[in-house]
């Protein structure tokens, strides 16, 4: 059964909101902040090789719940994660937003391109974003994030930022 695509434009607008200011943390490098946009069980999944492949029986380019996610903050912290540093700079575009009512909640799919430059060198992401949202108190929190990568069958680069 196919999901009900929000009509709702106040629903839409909030849903396109708060992944605007998402992409706006990461860009700006503020991971802390980032992160507390999870459910405390939330998980960042970006598949390799297969956009429809099984995280628990197939590699990933990361596969993160949230505590692994705050270890990965404390490395970047430690003046010891040398994999950025310089850290890359990244900007995201987000377009042909899709908001969908499901039973746990709400599902966001997005087109994106990111531009990363470190180094001198520059590469180009693009594919699509997958958000389950759910609502608090606040606003959302992202139950799941899926970066379908389009090269995600390519050999990739220093993935050390987030896609």
């Amino acid at each position: 059964m196919q999901p009900a695509t929000v009509t709702d434009p106040v629903l839409r607008a909030r849903v396109e909101a708060f992944l605007v200011h998402e992409a706006g943390l990461l860009d700006d490098l503020r991971y802390a902040d980032w992160i507390e946009l999870f459910a405390p069980e939330g998980i960042y999944w970006v598949p390799a090789n297969r956009d429809d492949s099984d995280p628990k029986t197939h590699v990933s380019l990361i596969y993160d719940d949230v505590r692994r996610l705050k270890e990965r903050l404390v490395r970047a912290g430690s003046g010891m994660f040398w994999a950025q540093d310089p850290p890359t700079r990244a900007t995201r575009v987000l377009g042909n937003l899709v908001v969908s009512r499901e039973a746990e909640g709400l599902l966001a799919s997005s087109k994106f391109i990111l531009v990363a430059l470190r180094r001198g060198h520059s590469e180009t992401f693009s594919g699509t974003y997958r958000h389950r949202l759910v609502e608090r108190d606040e606003g959302f929190a992202i139950l799941h994030k899926t970066v379908l990568l389009i090269q995600n069958n390519e050999p990739q680069i220093n993935l050390t930022f987030l896609p």
